[in-house]
């Protein structure tokens, strides 16, 4: 990433004023008295990368009257009538893009950030066409495609990944949250290491920002952790929708189960789980009742067979009513097959209605939203007018037919509301109906089985006598409902170990991957960083003359990847034993060294990490820092030739000082006068 200049433009009485300067590669100092604007030009240049939020506010309320209300210009106050900040930036490929955000407008609100393709601050003659518009701090900025915060992760080529929420479950490291570790502003930015994180519910979000700038693989770990914990996760839980199918369908034959356990467990042996029913009150193994009702049934067979060969019209009668019933069953479940069929075909096409409708709903709400912000190069096109004829713009997304008159964007946004309420009421109902429907043709597939057995039965006691067939048909139909019953009772025991193998075959397989995962997550590779990172630290502290601990004894803690001494965080031993200013200036120069120690370990040719290459230090001088700490820096800013830092100081207001922190040092010079804002050319647009 390349900031490559920053424009502030204002209007005041119909007059321009304004502030422009480009940024170089390598080294760029801003030096001003500490009235000349220092501050506000950094603030506003982090409010134009809609980095606002680490000054503490949203909006434009993180910046100073000076481009939001009035400032100083030949000793009197100019009222501001219109104002906007621009930022050109480059990424690594060469792109460039102007990023354009009011200030003080009253047709655009300040959540709306425009992108140019092209240089409109270094170049302005250039010819850039249409912006984009974007919006900012609403939901799905970081989401949606016309989100600033997704658009420049995509510019940047920024892979943030998701990280443990402070309240469960897991959220994003969004690019305003690692900005704190590259962005320092002057009230706050030398409290802490990072002192300025966005709260958005991240857990140890300091570690997480480092980690990322750094390129450990930790995050593909923890993903790759979650998702074995999550394939535990389902087999567990298909152990328990097996499980619960199982006992759901041996409660209906009076069957139970035992030597089953309610969680899958790698000791689990199949051959412990056993089946029982209850026989005039007694439990009787499954297999042995199969047993003892088929020879009942064999014993009927045989007398039967004995018994006399007549048979009489009724028989002949029931067998023929009985087939029609068998008939009319197959029928029915022939039909009930067929409109379950249709019934899913139709749920198929409405799913993809309701995916329509709600990319569509979502469009439609963003064109409202950048409409609304004012989000039109021009406010004609806001207002619903063509900047150039002057011709009515239609308010709608739908293309213009002849003699049609199409929807505007409020009531194409209600009709596709409805549009959804209505097809998620379908898509319920139809769900629902397939359900009841499933039921039925399971109960009518069992129906089927039962009466295709009595009328085989009756076929083949056609040619004996009434009484026989009565008694014998009835007694042997119901033995052999007992033993389909019962035999279907262990097909489905039987189902459910065969399930319960490969559930624990995997099981096995995840908990000995999930016994290689290191306690702290961090692989070889990341041990690796953090001994450079560790190196580079000590080695900037020192160059700064940091003094308040032994250098060799300062570690960074492989928990927390901050400075430690032992276990503890080295802040919290300064804050205990702050004796004198220079235990607080010494604490801002561990916070340098860490901050460039983060930049030079990611930038290490053979452990590349994540770091945009771009640091910006507001007033680093705090608690009266010594000048041969302060040239210390600047010398190793100026060193780091493919990192671009941003340094604004007053250097106390002396000439002298500064000469003698900067000499031998390489650096792009912006030098603010008295007051930064003055007239200044610009189109006026905003």
């Amino acid at each position: 990433m390349l900031i490559r200049g920053i424009e502030i433009r204002i209007i005041s009485d119909g007059e321009s004023f304004g502030f422009r300067t480009p940024f170089k590669p390598g080294l760029n100092i801003i030096k001003g008295r500490n009235s000349s604007g220092k501050s506000t030009l950094v603030n506003t240049l982090m409010y134009g990368l809609g980095f606002e939020e680490l000054v503490g506010v949203k909006g434009e309320r993180a910046l100073t009257s000076a481009v939001r209300d009035s400032f100083q210009f030949d000793g009197k106050t100019r009222v501001i009538s219109q104002s906007a900040v621009l930022v050109e930036v480059e990424n690594d490929s060469g792109k460039v893009v102007t990023f354009r955000r009011p200030i003080r407008n009253e047709s655009k609100q300040t959540r709306l950030i425009e992108a140019f393709d092209g240089a409109l601050v270094t170049k302005p003659d250039d010819a850039v066409g249409e912006p984009t518009p974007l919006f900012l701090h609403d939901p799905g900025a970081a989401q949606y495609e016309r989100g600033f915060l997704r658009y420049l992760e995509t510019f940047l080529g920024m892979q943030l990944p998701r990280v443990q929420s402070s309240v469960g479950g897991l959220t994003r490291l969004y690019p305003q949250v690692v900005a704190a570790a590259l962005f320092i502003e002057q009230k706050r930015g030398w409290t802490d290491y990072i002192a300025n994180i966005p709260f958005y519910q991240i857990l140890g979000a300091p570690t997480r920002v480092v980690q990322y700038l750094l390129g450990l693989d930790n995050f593909k770990l923890e993903a790759e952790r979650a998702l074995n914990e999550q394939l535990i996760n389902q087999l567990q839980a298909r152990w328990t929708d097996n499980l619960s199918e199982l006992q759901a369908a041996l409660r209906m034959v009076g069957v139970t189960a035992q030597g089953i356990p309610k969680t899958l467990h790698r000791s689990f042996e199949p051959s412990h789980a056993t089946l029982w029913v209850r026989i005039e009150s007694e439990n009787v193994a499954v297999s042995q009742a199969v047993s003892s009702k088929t020879e009942q049934w064999h014993a009927i067979e045989r007398r039967r067979k004995i018994g006399p060969a007549s048979a009489t019209p009724d028989v002949i009668d029931l067998l023929n009513e009985q087939t029609a019933k068998l008939d009319m069953l197959m029928a029915r479940y022939e039909t009930l097959s067929s409109e379950g069929r249709l019934r899913q075909n139709t749920l198929v096409e409405f799913r993809q209605l309701l995916q329509q409708a709600e990319s569509d709903l979502r469009k439609n709400k963003t064109t409202r939203k950048l409409h609304d912000l004012g989000a039109s190069l021009q406010l004609q096109s806001a207002e619903g007018k063509c900047p150039t004829c002057g011709a009515n713009i239609e308010n709608t997304l739908l293309p213009h037919t002849d003699g049609v008159t199409p929807m505007d964007l409020q009531h194409n946004i209600d009709y596709l509301e409805a549009q959804l309420r209505m097809l998620k009421g379908q898509i319920a109902g139809l769900e629902n109906m397939g359900e009841q429907s499933a039921g039925h043709i399971a109960a009518l597939e069992s129906e089927i089985a039962q009466q295709r057995a009595y009328v085989v039965n009756l076929r083949k006691n056609i040619s004996q006598s009434d009484a026989t067939l009565e008694a014998d048909v009835r007694k042997q139909i119901n033995l052999e409902q007992d033993i389909r019953s019962l035999q279907s009772a262990e097909s489905r025991l039987s189902t459910f170990l065969e399930r319960a193998e490969g559930l624990i075959d995997k099981l096995v397989g995840a908990e000995e991957e999930q016994k290689k995962f290191p306690s702290d997550l961090y692989s070889k590779r990341d041990r690796v960083k953090i001994s450079v990172f560790e190196k580079n630290f000590r080695a900037n502290a020192s160059a700064f003359n940091y003094t308040s601990a032994d250098i060799p004894e300062v570690q960074i803690n492989a928990g927390t990847l901050l400075p430690a001494l032992g276990d503890i965080t080295l802040r919290e031993v300064l804050k205990r034993n702050v004796k004198s200013e220079s235990s607080a200036s010494d604490f801002v120069r561990l916070i340098w060294a860490f901050l460039l120690a983060v930049y030079q370990t990611s930038s290490t040719r053979d452990y590349a990490g994540n770091h945009p290459s771009v640091l910006m230090f507001d007033e680093p001088g705090q608690h009266s820092m010594s000048e041969t700490s302060q040239k210390a820096l600047v010398n190793l800013m100026s060193g780091l030739k493919q990192l671009q830092s941003i340094l604004a100081a007053s250097f106390d207001e002396s000439v002298a000082v500064f000469d003698r922190v900067t000499e031998g040092s390489h650096f792009h010079l912006i030098e603010l006068p008295e007051k930064f804002i003055g007239p200044m050319r610009h189109d006026g647009a905003m």
